[in-house]
C-alpha cells in the first residue's frame, strides 16, 4: 500500500492535504544559527502559531495541511519539539527530514562524522532515521536515542555553483538510503545554482527520478534550463515567500504557467522555506509558512490559472512525490 511517512506514523498520501514541500518549524541551533542567529526557531509557541496560520489557509483548499520540515541531520533538528508542535495544531501533519545541508553549515567539515565515516556507515545512519526512528540527539553524538518518529524525506544540499567533495560523499549516502528505503529526496540548491548538475549526479548514482526533487530553483528562473531537469524525470521544488530582494513573485507565476504549457505541470512542488524568524508571521513578518495557500494560490486563480492546476501545485503533485517507492527496508 502506498504511504507517506509523517512523524505520527505512516499515512495514506491522499490525506496530506495542502503540502508545503520545504519549510522549517523548529531549529534549535547548530551551524546555520551560528552563521546567522535569525535561523533560530526554538520557540514551540511561535511554531504552533505559524503552523496554525498554515492549516487555516490550507482549509480553503483541503481538509488540512502538511509541513515538510527540512532541517536535516546534525543541523538543529529537534524531533521532540516538532512533536510538541504537531500535537497542538489540529489538522497539521509533519514530515521530517534526514540527510544533510551543504558543507558550509557544518562549519569545520574535517571534524564532522561525515568526514570520518565511510559512505556506507553514513548511509546506515540515514536508513536508521527512516526505518527505526530519528535520533533525539540529532546525531550530535556520541550517544544515540531513537524516537518513535521516523524521517519521511531525505535532504541533500550543495554549495554556490559547485558540489564539494564533502557534498559528493553525502550525496552518495543519500542515494544509498533512498534505494534501500524508497524515501524521496528533496534537495537544496544554493541560489538555484548547480541544479541540473545535482540531478545528473544523483541519477548517475541510481536515484529514482520520480522520487527526486531539486529545490530552491525559482531563484534561477530560466525555463529552458529548469525543464532540462524535468526531462530527466525529476520534480522541481519552487519556494520563497514574497522575497523581493531576490525576484518578484511574478517570476514564480510565470514559471508555473510555462511549465504547465510545456507539459511539466505534474512535476512541480511548492514550498516557502520560511527558515528564519524574520520570514514568519509569528515573529512579525507579513508573510510566512502559509504563503502558498493564503497568497500565491489565490493570485494564480486571479491571474486566470485553472483551479485544477492550482490543486495540483498545492495538493496532488505532492501526494505522488512524498509517497515512498518500494524499498528493501521500510
Amino acid at each position: 500500500m502506498s504511504f507517506a511517512r509523517t512523524i505520527a506514523g505512516d499515512v495514506d498520501p491522499q490525506t496530506l492535504g495542502v503540502v508545503n514541500a520545504h519549510d522549517h518549524l523548529i531549529r534549535v541551533g547548530a551551524g546555520e544559527v551560528y552563521i546567522d542567529g535569525d535561523h533560530m526557531l526554538s520557540d514551540v509557541s511561535k511554531a504552533v502559531e505559524e503552523a496554525t496560520y498554515f492549516v487555516d489557509a490550507s482549509k480553503q483548499w483541503a481538509d488540512g495541511g502538511t509541513v515538510v520540515d527540512m532541517c536535516p541531520a546534525a543541523c538543529g533538528r529537534s524531533i521532540t519539539l516538532l512533536n510538541e508542535v504537531a500535537e497542538q495544531v489540529e489538522g497539521l501533519q509533519v514530515i521530517v527530514a534526514s540527510g544533510f545541508h551543504q558543507q558550509k553549515v557544518y562549519l569545520e567539515p574535517h571534524t564532522t562524522w561525515v568526514y570520518q565515516y565511510t559512505v556506507n556507515q553514513i548511509a546506515d545512519l540515514l536508513i536508521a532515521d527512516i526505518c527505526e526512528g530519528i535520533d533525539e540527539y540529532d546525531y550530535m553524538g556520541p550517544l544515540v536515542r531513537r524516537h518513535t518518529s521516523k524521517a519521511g524525506v531525505l535532504k541533500w544540499a550543495t554549495a554556490y555553483g559547485k558540489i564539494t567533495d564533502w557534498e559528493k560523499k553525502t550525496g552518495e549516502a543519500v542515494v544509498i538510503a533512498q534505494k534501500e528505503t524508497g524515501c524521496p529526496i528533496n534537495t537544496h540548491t544554493t541560489a538555484g545554482t548547480a541544479a541540473l548538475e545535482q540531478a545528473q549526479f544523483l541519477l548517475g548514482l541510481g536515484a529514482i527520478p520520480e522520487k527526486t526533487a531539486i529545490g530552491h530553483v525559482q531563484r534561477n528562473a530560466d525555463v529552458w534550463y529548469l525543464e532540462q531537469i524535468m526531462k530527466l524525470g525529476c520534480y522541481l521544488e519552487l519556494d520563497g515567500t514574497n522575497r523581493i530582494k531576490y525576484l518578484p513573485d511574478c517570476h514564480r507565476v510565470n514559471l508555473v504557467r510555462s511549465f504547465e504549457r510545456d507539459g511539466f505541470g505534474s512535476q512541480i512542488l511548492l514550498g516557502t522555506d520560511s527558515g528564519k524568524a524574520s520570514y514568519q508571521k509569528a515573529y512579525g513578518s507579513v508573510t510566512g509558512i502559509d504563503f502558498d495557500p493564503a497568497v500565491f494560490a489565490p493570485r494564480l486563480i486571479d491571474e486566470g490559472v485553472e483551479r485544477s492546476y492550482v490543486d495540483d501545485l498545492l495538493i496532488n503533485n505532492a501526494r505522488q512525490f512524498f509517497a515512498f517507492a518500494d524499498g528493501k527496508q521500510q
